[in-house]
């Protein structure tokens, strides 16, 4: 007899229940019929699955179609608990884990399970290093507890590495054996972000990262579908239901007579055309940044590969970086609907490979960002206020690092991580705090000085003669100019006109060559490859802007090799 283990009831989501005082795990039902009295931390990568999960759960069941039905959630004592329950009961058996015929996220109609529990464990996903930081993964695994692979397999739905996957049988595309080209799921592609009260409850949590919005023309999440069929496809997402949910794999479950899942099915699954245009226009809990009319996954780690979460408040200012999220929060305290003095946090979250094929995860970092309390939102100058405090930080830090490779001589793969700015996050909140009590002055100030400080910290460390780090603590307020400017190209002589046919020659040219406005000035990729503030190739760059990267980043990330990349 096969096994159940239905979502909806059995306790698989760990909380904090505030009647309790206590975390213990809860099923879907209770953990949104009771939001308004429990709290769910997103501390780790394995939270952050479970987050959008839930949120999806709570958009199909009850989710606000329009302003008025948000306004009327969120001014409630509770969730729509009634909808809630109605609509789980419904889909109950397609929320069961262990389906014989609609197994819940997954596909019932793979039969052949060719891997084991390491299948599901998240350090398979660091590629052959994966086993060094997870000895575990030298031995075969027990079989995983049912609560257990729930959590894990959202986690493998969202971050499964791209690259070659085994075929799944009658794949069309296989090729000896393999299917080809897989992509990266919609959260492994871009940046994560939502946001929550600390002082809030589930409840706030899911409101303030769900903008209202009817349901589109054929949206559905994916438990509402016919199992997928085994074989990879490429289509449009049909709406916010189905990306949230949407089927990156092929997966099942083999569970055993006891309820735990020894083995694993594993192919790849749905393929999304036009990923980042269509997540930027889907996907609530995104961060974004724009460059050419294209959109690019938010940045937020320096180039030593450490968080900056100040960087989050220039998605304040909602100008190329921006967030569905904070434009949907801010339209509610100008409604009036969210109270001014909520107490507000953000959480940015990016998935770093290991190379640009993707095939393997060397981390997942989040960053807490400090946000103002929620009535500055409702206010212009405040937002640009703060946007400007940080890129105030990221002028400083670009300065440090030009002005260091020119004095020292050195290669700026070498000077760029060494003169990253942290352990500033303490400094912003004050200065966020600050702000939010009414002190703009005062924060900016102690916020260039916390900069100062750790800018000073740098040229300390960092290996230069007495006499050039004073000429770099005199420079580095300076705004940066290139240290080395291109000649001149003479003006092209013209053909003697030996002949009629010569003096009649047309010389053919092909279109200039795109200049892009970065480093304090107009380049070329050719031209800015060899900027000093550039530690990436010539090729390396062309590659990345075609990907769509932003050109800044694009110029100032280095490659994993300690030389320029490429």
């Amino acid at each position: 007899m096969t096994p159940s283990f239905p979502l909806t009831s059995a306790p698989w989501i760990t909380v904090y229940d505030l009647d309790a005082h206590e975390f213990r795990d809860v099923g879907l039902a209770e953990a949104l019929t009771r939001a308004h009295r429990l709290n769910m931390p997103v501390i780790r990568a394995e939270d952050i699955p479970l987050l959008r999960f839930l949120v999806a759960v709570f958009d199909a069941a009850a989710g606000p179609r329009d302003v008025a039905a948000w306004d009327t959630a969120w001014k409630a004592d509770t969730l729509d608990t009634g909808a809630v329950t109605a609509y789980l009961e419904t889909w109950t058996d397609r929320l069961d884990l262990f389906h014989p015929v609609h197994p819940a996220l997954q596909s019932a109609a793979l039969t052949q399970y060719a891997r084991g529990p390491e299948a599901l464990h998240p350090g398979s996903l660091g590629g052959d290093g994966g086993a060094w930081f997870n000895p575990e993964l030298y031995q075969p695994l027990p079989p995983y507890p049912a609560p257990h692979a729930a959590q894990l397999l959202l986690h493998l739905l969202t971050y499964d590495v791209a690259g070659i996957k085994r075929a799944a049988p009658g794949d069309p595309a296989t090729q000896a054996g393999k299917v080809y080209g897989s992509q990266t799921g919609p959260v492994a592609s871009s940046t994560h972000f939502h946001v929550f009260a600390p002082l809030g409850t589930l409840k706030h949590m899911l409101l303030l990262n769900l903008p209202p919005q009817p349901r589109a023309a054929g949206d559905t999440p994916v438990w509402e579908r016919d199992t997928p069929t085994a074989p990879m496809r490429s289509r449009p997402a049909a709406g916010r239901l189905d990306l949230l949910t949407w089927p990156t794999r092929r997966i099942r479950l083999h569970p055993t007579e006891d309820g735990t899942v020894d083995a694993v099915a594993h192919h790849d699954g749905d393929r999304l055309p036009d990923a980042w245009p269509t997540i930027e226009r889907l996907d609530p809990m995104t961060a974004w940044a724009t460059s050419k009319g294209k959109p690019h996954p938010f940045g937020f780690l320096g180039m030593d590969g450490w968080p900056q979460p100040w960087r989050g408040a220039l998605l304040l200012d909602d100008g190329p970086q921006h967030s569905a999220v904070l434009r949907h929060i801010t339209a509610a305290v100008e409604r009036g609907t969210v109270s001014a003095g909520l107490h507000l946090q953000g959480t940015l979250s990016t998935t770093v490979h290991t190379n640009r094929h993707r095939a393997a995860i060397s981390d997942i970092p989040l960053a807490t960002v400090q946000l103002p309390p929620a009535g500055l939102l409702a206010h212009p100058a405040a937002r640009a206020g703060l946007a400007t405090m940080a890129r105030y930080a990221e002028a400083i830090s670009r300065n440090l690092r030009l002005r260091t490779a020119e004095l020292s001589r050195r290669p700026m793969v070498q000077v760029a991580p060494r003169m990253q700015l942290n352990i500033l996050e303490g400094a912003w909140g004050a200065a966020v705090a600050k702000y939010g009590a009414g002190d703009p002055d005062g924060a900016r100030a102690l916020w260039r000085d916390a900069v100062h400080e750790a800018a000073e910290r740098r040229i300390d460390e960092f290996p230069l003669s007495q006499m050039d780090r004073a000429k770099l603590r005199s420079l580095y307020l300076q705004s940066p100019e290139p240290s080395r400017e291109r000649p001149a190209r003479p003006a092209p002589r013209a053909a003697a006109p030996s002949t009629p046919a010569a003096a009649t020659t047309t010389v053919r040219r092909g279109p200039a060559a795109t200049r892009y406005e970065v480093f304090g000035g107009s380049f070329t990729l050719s031209q800015l490859s060899q900027h000093p503030d550039c530690v990436v190739s010539y090729k390396t760059l062309r590659d990345r802007v075609a990907e769509g990267w932003d050109v800044d980043e694009a110029a100032t990330t280095p490659g994993r090799r300690g030389r320029k990349s490429g």
